[in-house]
This record gives C-alpha cells, structure tokens and sequence, in this order.
C-alpha cells in the first residue's frame, strides 16, 4: 500500500525523506466514495502515490476526487497541486493570504524570505522541499475561517491560524477530534520546539492558535513534517511548540540586552554562536526571516522597538 491508515477513512500518503524537514506527508480521506487530499506535497513527491492510494481503495481520481486543499502556499505543500489537478482535475482551495503564492511561486523567495541575490540564485538550483519547480496556478477557491469542507459524511471545519503564514489554515474533523495542522503546530520531525515563520507569518497568531487548538481536547494530530500525535501525545506536541516560541523570544531578548542594539544578522550570529534554541539548519534564511518576524512580535508587546535601519533595541 502506498498509504498508512491511521483512523478509518484517513490515510496518510508519506513522500521521500528529505533531509531535516523528515517524510513530507500529504492526507487523503474517504468518505462516502468522496476523497480530499489535504497537502499534496512538492511537485514530485509524493506525486504518483495519491492517484495510486486512491486506485487501491477502488476510487477513480478523475471522478472521486472532490478537492485539493492546501494548509498554505509553501512549496513542499502547495507545489504538487498543479500536477494533481491536471491529473485528476478536481478544485485546488487555499486560503486568500496565501493564493499569491499559487499564482507567483516566486514570490516565496522574493517575498517571503529574508535572502539575498546569492542566496535566491542558490535556491533555485536546490533539489530540497522548498525548491520553487512549478508554475502558477489560479486557485479555483478560497478558503475562508470558519467555513466547512464537507467529504462524503464527514465535515471539516477551516481554521485560519496565519502563524507559520498569513493565509495558514488547518482542518478540524471534530467527531472524531481530528486535527490537520500543517505546519502551524510543528514543522520539523522530533521536535516541536523548532519552527521557522515566513515574513507574512506572526508570532503573536501562532501562540494564540497554539493556545486555542489546544482546548479543543485533540486526540488525532496530523502534522505534515513528522509522525502523527496521537491521545496524551497531542498536549505534549501543543506545549513543545508554545514553549520553543517563548524560548526563542527570551533569548532574542537577552542578546539584544546583552549587545545594547544589534540587527537580525548579528542576533542570528549569537543565537547560532550559542546554539541556545533548536533551529532549523537547513537553509539560513529560514532562522534570520524567523528572527525579524520574531522581533515584530515583540515589538507589538512594547519590549523592543526598531530603531530605523533594520537596528533594535530592548525598551
């Protein structure tokens, strides 16, 4: 089987390792003789693994598939939605802050992440997740908070939580107390304390999401970077992830208290010097964009305050 059941009537379909980012995951649940694939992954993997999921329960991708929705518009989750739909040709959905990213895939390295000339040339000639290898696409529908996603018997209620993105959703299955997190509540595997934003993201929405989803008593939490989490599990992931972002807000805070001022570069430097939170490693920008988001976030609670030219201080 080219898919992991972990509830009945949602699989998990697991792409290639890659590298710190683990197996990328995309979804795929039946209900009803009705499938919907949340995330289907780059554009090559998990690729052909879907359709053939979808084969092996009996379901014919053309006529079953009643749509393709995407947590946002990152490559390693929105990158493979053109593939499938022209395969399949069943209704890409993503939320509206994020639909640029569809329409512009290079507007994730033009717009989304702090990196240089050097560094956007080097990208596009990585073979990792984030690579942009794709063409626009024109969603064929947005998503919206509040809204539900109906498969078969089952009903999806969209959470717009625009943490890791302005447009990040997950997807809340709640009979059964499925939760589809994305990468809002862990991005990277075995560790919940390590996340990265892009620059449309917020620190302060993802702590207010963490703290929301949390209540609502998850017992099923399907991220796409890592193992599911599943009964007391779930509380474990939720507080790993709440307590990396205040570790990482306390030490910004203490470098920049201890430097006097200082720029994203040179917090990035003493925070990689001290290795005193889990960080991504993968690819630099990831850290530096996280910082300034980081730093903003501060800001709005009045202990930092930008000093103009990209220089904070402590208040």
């Amino acid at each position: 089987m080219a898919s992991t059941e972990i509830i009945p009537g949602i699989h998990a379909i697991r792409g290639k390792f890659a590298g710190e980012f683990g197996f990328i995951a995309s979804y795929l649940i039946i209900s009803e003789g009705e499938a919907l694939i949340i995330d289907p992954g780059t554009a090559g993997d998990p690729g052909d693994n879907i359709e053939k999921s979808m084969k092996e329960f009996g379901l014919n991708p053309k006529s079953d598939l009643v749509g393709i929705i995407c947590t946002h518009g990152h490559p390693d989750h929105a990158g493979g939605a053109g593939r499938l739909q022209r395969n399949t040709e069943a209704p890409i959905m993503i939320h509206g802050s994020d639909a640029d990213l569809l329409r512009d895939p290079s507007l994730f390295l033009n717009e989304r992440l702090i990196m240089d000339r050097a560094q956007r040339f080097s990208m596009k000639l990585d073979k990792g997740p984030l690579r942009v290898n794709y063409r626009n696409l024109e969603p064929d529908s947005l998503l919206t908070h509040g809204q539900q996603i109906k498969i078969g018997d089952l009903l999806l209620r969209v959470v717009q939580t625009g943490g890791h993105s302005a447009g990040h959703c997950v997807f809340y299955e709640p009979t059964q107390k499925v939760l589809f997190s994305g990468d809002e509540v862990n991005n990277f595997p075995n560790d919940p304390r390590k996340f990265y934003v892009d620059l449309t993201g917020s620190i302060v929405d993802k702590l207010a999401a963490l703290d929301s989803l949390s209540k609502l008593g998850i017992e099923y939490l399907l991220p796409a970077h890592d193992v599911p989490a599943l009964f007391g599990d779930v509380r474990l992931q939720f507080e790993g992830a709440r307590d990396g972002i205040i570790h990482l807000q306390d030490t910004i805070l203490a470098h920049l208290e201890a430097r006097g001022e200082a720029d994203v570069q040179q917090l990035e430097f003493d925070i990689q010097q001290s290795r005193s939170v889990p960080i991504p490693t993968t690819l630099e920008a990831l850290l530096v964009t996280t910082i300034q988001v980081t730093l903003e976030g501060l800001a709005e609670a009045g202990l930092v305050k930008d000093l103009g030219k990209g220089i904070w201080v402590t208040i």
